[in-house]
């Protein structure tokens, strides 16, 4: 708050005097009277109390420096007051100028002259302390520089981040040598920025005090520094506009289709409406902060692969560049291009290796660390990847070193993990946008809404167990409480020590804080993600309703988790001034050593239950069958149950090691003391160590093999799945008309039948006339030699064939038109155009090439050796016959609408027959080729059903050897077989995957024959 007062300094009120006094005494009538200097003051009173709190990660960011700006209504950054801590009290200014907005703006000076210099901490970690009445964006950057100071960036990439200049000396994180590799500390010049919105305090409905319970904060900010909430700030700082949430929120949702597309962009739905919230994640250290879910996980895994690039700044100049021009994938700059291809390559290669440290061995991830140093771009030489192999048992042991301190931190559970890690390289596969996949629509706020909705719930779910612990907490902090104060005497003094230490103990375990801070976080991002719903839609206010009821609670449980740790700080407190007083260190050291080690039991015998509980689970799962689709989808019940429980075992084991750790402590302690049978305690919890490291190596064998009998299982429901799909399309197939041979004989009986009263007219020796055909009885002809036209009736059966002819050079073309009947009242059509003239003119078109099979209805061409007329087709001798047939068969069942085609090339004694169209719901195609050799005939079917699945069935083979072939269709994205098939006598058999073997009889294909 500034005040404002008008007075005369001391320096006016001189200046005044000596001018005054120089015109005393003159006789001059001339003075000039002068008007006294005005001073203008301006004091003020601050206190800073707004934490806004993060970390700077790609990796870690240590010793770097921060620099803490806003931005103006241009959206230009400008100085800003902060403090590195929250003020206990106000800080006063008082500032005197010649004007009062001088005045003013000296006493803002000040503020910001007072800024102190801030560095982040090992983890990347920053806090700073925004003036109470600050509102707006603040825009912090935080930069590790190459030379000059001691900051250092952490390589989080697996496949390394380059090469130091000079090797460094070995430690307990380098290993001496020049290869910056995974989990290093280097040196390079990088700079990370985020632009965070902080609304008017009376505005926020949280209440909540700053992370680590201080009182002295009013409200606090999560406000990460990441590779994406950089591309998010240089985006609003070019904008020159002003920035507010709403922009924020356009901005990280830009930036996240853009760079990772629509299907990734709904795996960050908790915090896609202000990327800073979280994602400040460094794979090679996990510290639980953050739990790892699916979009954490994906965001952690870009700014690895992002890393394991040449030039970070460069690469995220071209990403910038790219969004700005509306499309960074395949934009039309052929360098951002090139980055784009990059980057997927780089984050397809680091979701591979997760995926293998999440579930495999040191063995997997070494291969998997292998394959994908030797598939980066650009393409390291064959002595790089040499030297690659030649670390990368170090880096796998690292890298698997670094997921298990993540799920003892707390961040993932094994299954959790390999989950998310499977899910995650899935949305992976394909990042970014194109055309049309860059402007987000409805379906994808519909999307976007209901993943939120889903995180919302599973943090509520989280919370009301949170809620429960800390009941749990309070009422064991309650029972120790009553031991202590007026009840504490010499007689309970160690009693009450001992307890207290337990509760320490359980309280640093079950960590209630730092869960409760995380629920609160999460519950931010979803309000700022559900208000850009509401932007797009009222009908989101459900969702914004429900995040905005979750932040209530989850402040309200940061609040209890922080009076909670204050009053065990207390306790405490209370507890060492208690071993002083009734001078009970010895014995207190006792029972701390003796109840320390009992839980260390308790732990042990949970442990064992477990490794029990997930050793007889992966027992069954490795019994189960997947022969069957039945059996299957048992095992992969089984598989799950499996990996849950040795999953479960794990975290049974890391609760005992935490145990053990600190029931050593204590015993150490008592021996310090010169304990009696301390030493023997410290032996025999060092063996239950051992053990349980022991127990931990198989609790993670356990789970990589459960896992991938999950996997195993997974794969055999899916394929069976596909399988029923498959003898579902058999059976179909093996049911239609135009399959089972109907069809072929009408239109192979209506050529023959045309061919045999040709050939029968050409005998008579008539241009024209009417009459029956001898050879076919009941079938009625009309002809015109000279026309080239036939017209064939039968009026027994109401069948119809008609026909008219052209000589085209070497070719007689035919276009014909029938109506016949098959077998059990089948009709089968061959459509014609509406005129004779006009089916004949398409029929000459398609011999000479000009149109295709799809625009003529039923032609015939003859292809002759030389061209022939009238007068001497007699004496041509035909060298290939070609029918294409368009063909409607109602049966009243399935049907058939397409096209019948033939070749037949006499030269070479071969031929093809296709038949494509619908029968049913069943669009498919059907080729048979066949070659005539001069010991017997070979030929070979295709049968394709055009849907998703890709069904085939192919067959080859001749009469003497029999026909054999598979049952093919698409599974994961490519074909297999799903069975082996072999013509028999009268149909099909197939052998199918699950040892069905299934006849269809009855079925009389397409053969050369006709």
């Amino acid at each position: 708050m500034v005040k404002r007062t008008i007075k005369f300094t001391p320096i006016a009120a001189s200046v005044a005097l000596t001018l005054g006094l120089t015109a005393c005494g003159s006789d001059n009538d001339r003075n000039i009277p002068v008007t006294p200097v005005e001073s203008f003051t301006a004091t003020g009173d601050a206190q800073f109390n707004i934490e806004v709190t993060g970390k700077a990660v790609k990796g870690s960011m240590k010793s770097a420096v921060v620099t803490v700006m806003t931005l103006d209504a241009s959206g230009q950054s400008v100085p800003v007051a902060f403090r590195s801590a929250a003020s206990a009290e106000a800080e006063s200014f008082s500032e005197e100028a010649l004007s009062q907005s001088a005045a003013d703006a000296a006493v803002e000076a000040s503020k910001i002259a007072a800024n102190p210099e801030v560095l982040t901490d090992e983890s990347g970690r920053y806090s700073i302390y925004l003036d109470d009445d600050f509102t707006g964006p603040v825009y912090i950057t935080v930069k590790t520089s190459a030379e000059g100071d001691d900051s250092f960036l952490r390589c989080d990439a697996y496949v390394g981040c380059g090469d130091y200049d000079v090797a460094p000396e070995e430690d307990d994180v380098n290993d001496g040598d020049t290869a910056i590799e995974f989990g290093e500390w280097y040196k390079t010049d990088l700079e990370l920025s985020v632009v965070k919105f902080v609304p008017a305090v009376e505005a926020d409905t949280s209440g909540v005090s700053g992370s680590a319970g201080d009182a002295n904060v009013e409200a606090s900010y999560k406000a990460n520094v990441t590779f994406l909430t950089s591309l998010v700030a240089a985006l609003l700082l070019d904008s020159g506009s002003s920035v507010d949430e709403d922009a924020i929120a356009k901005a990280s949702l830009d930036t996240v289709v853009q760079v990772m597309g629509q299907d990734a962009a709904l795996l960050l739905s908790a915090i896609i409406g202000d990327l800073s919230n979280g994602g400040a994640v460094d794979l090679s250290d996990v510290d639980g902060e953050e739990e790892l879910t699916d979009g954490i996980l994906a965001i952690a895994q870009l700014s690895s692969s992002i890393q394991g690039l040449p030039s970070i700044g460069d690469v995220m100049s071209s990403i910038k560049a790219g969004i700005k021009s509306g499309q960074f994938k395949g934009n039309a700059d052929a360098s951002i291009a090139a980055i784009a291809t990059m980057l997927q390559t780089a984050i397809t290669n680091t979701a591979n290796v997760f995926v293998a440290i999440a579930t495999g061995t040191e063995d997997d991830i070494k291969t998997a660390l292998e394959a994908a140093f030797a598939a980066k771009i650009p393409a390291p030489t064959a002595g790089e990847i040499v030297a690659f192999a030649a670390n990368s048992a170090d880096v796998a042991k690292k890298a698997k070193a670094a997921k298990d301190k993540a799920v003892k931190n707390g961040a993932a559970t094994d299954a959790s993990l390999a989950a998310a890690a499977v899910k995650v390289k899935k949305a992976l596969e394909v990042i970014g946008c194109t055309g049309a996949e860059c402007t987000v629509g409805d379906d994808f706020y519909t999307a976007l809404a209901a993943a939120l909705t889903v995180e919302v719930t599973a943090s509520q779910t989280a919370l009301t167990a949170l809620e429960m612990s800390i009941e749990t907490a309070q009422s064991s902090l309650a029972d120790v409480q009553a031991m202590g104060g007026d009840a504490l005497t010499a007689d309970n003094a160690a009693a009450f020590v001992s307890a207290v230490t337990l509760l320490k103990n359980e309280a640093t375990t079950a960590d209630l804080t730092a869960k409760a801070d995380s629920i609160f976080v999460k519950s931010q991002g979803y309000v700022t993600a559900a208000k850009a719903l509401v932007t797009q839609s009222s009908d989101y206010q459900q969702v914004l309703d429900s995040a905005t009821s979750l932040q209530t609670d989850a402040s309200v449980a940061v609040t209890d988790t922080a009076a909670y740790d204050a009053a065990l700080a207390a306790l405490v407190a209370e507890a060492e001034a208690a071993i002083t007083e009734f001078d009970v260190a010895l014995a207190a050291a006792k029972l701390v050593a003796e109840d320390t080690a009992d839980v260390a039991d308790e732990k042990k015998s949970v442990a064992d239950t477990a490794e029990a509980a997930s050793t007889s689970a992966l027992a069954n799962a490795e019994n189960a069958m997947v022969d069957t689709a039945a059996n299957a989808t048992e095992a992969l019940e089984l598989a799950m149950t499996a990996v849950t429980a040795a999953s479960d075992f794990a975290a049974a084991v890391d609760a005992l090691e935490i145990a053990i750790e600190q029931a050593l402590v204590a015993a150490n302690a008592y021996l310090e003391l010169e304990g009696e049978g301390a030493q023997a305690m410290i032996d025999a919890l060092t063996a239950m160590q051992t053990a349980a490291v022991a127990q931990g190596e198989l609790a993670s064998e356990q789970f990589v093999t459960a896992y991938n009998l999950q996997l195993a299982a997974e794969t055999a429901v899916a394929k069976l799945e596909v399988l029923t799909s498959v003898k579902a399309t058999s059976e179909s197939l093996s049911t239609m008309t135009v399959l089972t041979g109907t069809g072929a004989d009408a239109v192979a009986d209506a050529a023959d039948i045309l061919a045999d009263v040709i050939d029968e007219l050409a005998e008579m020796g008539n241009n024209s006339g009417t009459g029956t055909s001898t050879r076919n009885a009941d079938w009625d002809y009309t002809y015109s030699l000279d026309d080239l036209t036939l017209m064939l009736s039968n009026a027994t059966t109401g069948e119809m064939i008609n026909a008219a002819a052209s000589y085209e050079g070497d070719k007689l073309v035919v276009a014909w038109g029938a109506t016949l009947k098959g077998e059990n009242d089948v009709s089968v059509e061959l459509v014609t155009a509406a005129t004779q003239t006009q089916a004949l003119t398409d029929c000459v078109d398609f011999a000479a090439g000009t149109i295709d099979a799809t625009q003529i209805d039923s032609c015939l061409v003859f292809t002759f050796d030389g061209a022939v007329t009238a007068d001497n087709v007699d004496d041509a001798e035909i060298i290939m016959t070609e029918t294409a047939n368009h063909v409607e068969i109602m049966d009243g069942d399935s049907g058939f609408t397409g096209m019948l085609s033939i070749t037949a090339d006499d030269a070479t004694d071969s031929g093809s027959i296709t038949l494509e169209g619908v029968s049913g719901d069943v669009d498919f195609k059907v080729m048979t080729t066949y070659l005539d050799s001069d010991m017997e005939e070979a030929s070979a079917l295709t049968i394709t059903v055009n849907n998703a699945m890709g069904y085939t069935l192919s067959i080859t083979g001749n009469e003497s050897a029999g026909y054999t072939g598979d049952v093919m269709a698409m599974y994961n994205e490519m074909m297999m077989s799903f069975g082996t098939a072999a013509k028999t006598t009268n149909g099909l058999s197939i052998t199918y995957i699950d040892g069905d073997v299934v006849d269809y009889t009855d079925v009389d294909l397409i053969d050369s024959s006709k």
